[in-house]
């Protein structure tokens, strides 16, 4: 969910998205197949019930992050993660699209420092370049970097 206007722009997303919730679904299923149908050793199985279970617990919990671009400040959040960067103190900001297709949002600062902001408070690249473009923010895409 996303919105724009003249003085303000807001970006939030949920954790609880049918497409989350369909993934985990789906890993479950497959850790399901591979204790009876392939007779997967207990502790991959477990090992992989594991890695699930930061999932759901964001979708328990109803998890969301936000970011939010105004004429005095970007301010994110995700989780217990959280910042504010002063307009002011800010110089530009990066865009990196990674080689698994995610994309990663940098600010960097007029003294020269680098703030990531968390992958889950980055929206589409087509949505957040035309709100830096509105805002009157410079910023540089790259497309396919290992390292940024």
């Amino acid at each position: 969910m996303s919105q724009v206007d003249d003085s303000a722009y807001r970006f939030s997303r949920s954790s609880r998205t049918p497409r989350a919730l369909i993934i985990v679904a789906l890993w479950w299923v497959v850790i399901a197949l591979l204790g009876l149908v392939l007779n997967a050793a207990p502790i991959i199985i477990a090992v992989l019930a594991l890695a699930s279970l930061p999932a759901l617990y964001d979708i328990g919990a109803g998890a969301t992050s936000e970011l939010n671009i105004t004429d005095k400040d970007i301010s994110w959040r995700s989780g217990r993660r959280s910042g504010t960067l002063a307009r002011g103190q800010l110089k530009s900001v990066r865009l990196d699209t990674r080689l698994d297709l995610s994309l990663r949002m940098t600010l960097i600062t007029h003294q020269g420092g680098k703030i990531r902001l968390p992958y889950e408070c980055v929206p589409k690249a087509n949505e957040i370049e035309a709100a830096l473009k509105t805002a009157g923010i410079t910023f540089e895409r790259h497309h396919f970097t290992l390292l940024s």
